[in-house]
């Protein structure tokens, strides 16, 4: 039984670790379409967020628009 106990407490401490280690956070956000529910006469844009050095916190970027609207 003890055996068991053990191999439950390393199993805990191991899962313990890896679910609040913070190192592991993405610099960036998938970035998105933003697509107006399908109308074409407003704009769509691509959006997307990325890590501040100084903060660690996510900043979002300005929108990205292409030319998807003119066809």
């Amino acid at each position: 039984m003890s055996i068991f106990l053990e191999v439950i407490t390393i199993e805990h401490k191991s899962e313990h670790v890896l679910e609040y280690d913070l190192s592991t956070k993405p610099n960036f956000s998938a970035p998105k379409i933003y697509t107006a529910k399908g109308n074409l006469s407003k704009r769509w844009y691509v959006y997307f967020s990325f890590r501040d050095s100084i903060t660690k916190k996510l900043v979002r970027m300005k929108n990205i628009y292409g030319k998807t609207n003119n066809y």
